[in-house]
């Protein structure tokens, strides 16, 4: 009989995980690093994650399921879609002031990071774009259908586009060490949309 895995200890290496490699990338932590970090033998580690693969895969879904949720507590804010978008930039326009512009989007950096390296992790974060991707798309297109925008606009295109702005300019806020580069292309987003308005 197989012992049940403790929830709460699996999260917990999960956290320490995702900060560490917030704060490092992921390459630059070890399986010693996370156990040290959540405060478990490295073996216990281990059982929940058997290879350091396992664990980033975990890892993106556990990040991925909190973007998940903020993205649909943003596109959630109102009827107006163009402040729908708006207020996905300015979330993390002010985390990323807060955070003196360390850090930045856990999808975008891993995605930067090891698309090259492990197939499967980066299978999981097209899958998530694409859903992100998504759930923009369906916040543009319900404009449209509303008479919000005018009919020539391509909600897929647009959304992927408007994802492709923000996540550039999370990295350019990392790499300046200020978040104008997010309120510029949040700026452009929004006028994008506004011309697509009827």
């Amino acid at each position: 009989m197989t012992r049940k895995p403790n929830l709460e200890a699996r999260e917990k290496i999960l956290k320490a995980a995702l900060s560490l490699m917030r704060e490092r990338g992921f390459n630059a932590v070890s399986m010693d690093d996370v156990a040290r970090s959540a405060g478990i033998k490295k073996a216990n580690l281990f059982h929940y994650f058997p290879t350091k693969e396992e664990l980033g895969l975990a890892v993106f879904d556990f990040a991925a399921a909190r973007v998940r949720d903020d993205v649909r507590e943003q596109l959630s804010q109102g009827e107006d879609p163009i402040r729908q978008v708006s207020a996905m930039f300015a979330a993390l326009q002010k985390s990323m002031g807060e955070g003196r512009c360390r850090g930045g989007c856990p999808i975008g950096n891993l995605a930067a990071e090891l698309s090259d390296q492990y197939e499967r992790i980066r299978k999981r974060i097209a899958a998530c774009f694409q859903e992100w991707s998504g759930e923009v798309a369906a916040s543009l297109e319900r404009g449209r259908r509303d008479g919000y925008f005018r009919r020539d606009l391509k909600a897929g295109e647009a959304a992927e586009a408007i994802l492709s702005l923000f996540e550039g300019a999370t990295l350019m806020c990392k790499a300046k060490k200020d978040v104008k580069p997010l309120e510029n292309a949040r700026d452009m987003a929004v006028e994008y949309l506004r011309g697509y308005k009827r």
